[in-house]
């Protein structure tokens, strides 16, 4: 029993889908067509009610239009008292004098209105108009309104309210008509469609169940279908299908051999190579690490470079003012006028000279003093500590450094490590603006909060950086600077320190004046706190 029973449920499948699909896109194009053509009737409806409300009012017009010249108010309403009489459609007749009297006819009798009804004088105009309104009885009326000329001269209008029950009773018949119409098709094309299906399914059916022998392993089924469509096709294709199954089926088993045989071999290999992958892996490792730090150590040593020339900077002045106070003391012992006074004065001044030199000194020490633990620091204090170092090279090129920072803004990470971050990207806005000979150099250092992130830019206003190298700026080893003057391994050690050990993120794009390197670190310090040791 459990073998024949997933033939007549794949049978009855495909029976229900091919007479479902059939019979819905029939009663579809039957529901379609009867959408169709209901809208179309009824606009004809409608039209024929506008065309005996146009053929009423002229009527009317044309019979009482002495009278309506001449003022005559008793023809008008006799003969329109008439209308009514012989029209049970007609509701009521009202004629409206431009200036003058309102007469309102109806089924009960006829008076004399001093205004029109507000609900009519909305329809009053140039042309004719209508429209569906409600009496008294909450009865709709078809309210038509034809305006009254006499030699292009507007004269009055005459408004005919009409009964809708015949136009609601003709609507009424048609849908029932078409119902019974789009039933008996409907039934008709079911039939139809089922019918077809069965044809459709029946060779299909037969071909799952030899099929379904098959997939059971039993590859001496043939299927016997004399069509000539794309069904006797496919018999013969499943019966093609058989026999080339039976020789993959020798094939397979002569390969299997063979396969086993491959498969001892090469695990045999596979065994051999795992034993040596894993040291490998390991060595491969040791020399990442032995390659990560000798580019760190060139890093720093690069920076250190650059920090020498900025301290070299900053002692010229001291140098020179310490030398003049030499000099002073030379020469008032030449002029034997050195007294305790005078030395007093000279010893206190150099020693603020030398103390200056020496706190040079000791901010170049912890500039570069290591910090291997995350930590809380002030954004403006760690900026100040890069301008403080850089400061004689900018005077002495001219640079304008703005710093725009919140003084109590503060952030979690490695102090000494964005630092060396952001004195290489101020020292290389430098370098372009002063090898470029920009005039009124600028940089500008922003911190911004946006969106849950510490937004720092750096800007200048050197022309920007080159299209065609934008991709490698990043690149060990990759510099646009003269031989000597470049390591091409500040901004890829910058990008590491931002993005690996401060969770961040350092981009690049131009502005309009030049360019703008953006650090985007995390605000939130329990996300900062979980930052791995730094590389």
């Amino acid at each position: 029993m459990s073998n024949h029973r997933p033939k007549l449920i794949v049978k009855n499948k495909i029976l229900l889908r091919v007479f479902v699909i059939f019979g819905s896109l029939l009663a579809l194009n039957t529901l379609w067509l009867t959408w169709m053509i209901m809208p179309l009737q009824k606009q004809a409806l409608q039209k024929i009610m506008y065309t005996q409300a146009v053929t009423v009012s002229r009527s009317i017009i044309q019979t009482s239009a002495d009278a309506m010249l001449s003022e005559d108010m008793s023809f008008i309403v006799e003969h329109n008292v008439e209308v009514i009489r012989n029209n049970p459609g007609i509701r009521y007749v009202l004629v409206q004098q431009k200036r003058g009297h309102i007469i309102d006819i109806n089924q009960q009798g006829w008076q004399l209105l001093e205004k029109l009804p507000e609900q009519f004088s909305h329809f009053v105009g140039d042309r004719e108009s209508f429209n569906l309104l409600m009496d008294d009885q909450n009865n709709e009326i078809y309210h038509f309104v034809y305006p009254i000329l006499f030699s292009n001269i507007q004269w009055g209008w005459l408004h005919v309210g009409f009964s809708t029950e015949d136009y609601r009773r003709n609507t009424a018949e048609m849908y029932s008509q078409v119902g019974i119409i789009s039933a008996i098709s409907l039934l008709v094309i079911l039939s139809a469609g089922f019918i077809f299906a069965r044809w459709i399914t029946q060779p299909i059916s037969a071909i799952s169940a030899l099929a379904l022998k098959v997939a059971e392993g039993n590859l001496q089924v043939q299927a016997h279908i004399s069509r000539n469509d794309e069904i006797g096709q496919l018999s013969e294709s499943f019966n093609a299908m058989v026999v080339a199954l039976q020789e993959s089926k020798q094939q397979l088993q002569n390969y299997n051999q063979q396969l086993e045989d491959d498969v001892a071999e090469r695990t045999k290999a596979l065994d051999e190579l795992n034993q040596s992958l894993d040291q490998r892996v390991k060595n491969e490792v040791i020399v990442r690490r032995q390659q990560e730090q000798l580019l760190i150590h060139q890093s720093r040593l690069a920076a250190m470079g650059e920090m020498i020339g900025a301290i070299a900077h900053q002692w010229r002045q001291p140098l020179n003012a310490l030398g003049l106070v030499l000099q002073n003391i030379h020469y008032m012992y030449k002029q034997d006028k050195l007294d305790n006074d005078f030395m007093d004065r000279s010893l206190e001044k150099s020693d603020r000279l030398i103390n200056n030199m020496s706190a040079t000194i000791d901010d170049f020490r912890n500039f570069f003093k290591p910090n291997k633990i995350a930590e809380q620091f002030n954004l403006l204090e760690s900026l100040q500590t890069v301008v403080d170092l850089l400061d004689a090279s900018l005077k002495h090129n001219n640079i304008n450094l703005v710093i725009d920072c919140d003084s109590n803004l503060k952030t979690v990470g490695y102090k000494s490590e964005l630092s060396q971050v952001l004195l290489n990207l101020i020292n290389n806005a430098k370098d372009v603006l002063v090898e470029r000979n920009i005039k009124k150099p600028k940089i500008l250092v922003s911190v911004s909060i946006v969106n849950q992130s510490i937004l720092i830019d750096v800007v200048d206003n050197g022309g920007g950086v080159d299209a065609s190298i934008s991709d490698h700026i990043y690149d060990p080893y990759f510099t646009t600077k003269a031989e000597g003057k470049g390591t091409g391994i500040g901004l890829y050690m910058s990008k590491i320190i931002i993005e690996t050990n401060m969770h961040g993120k350092l981009s690049c794009k131009n502005t309009d004046t030049g360019a703008c390197f953006t650090i985007n670190l995390p605000q939130n310090t329990e996300i900062a706190a979980q930052m791995s040791n730094p590389v």
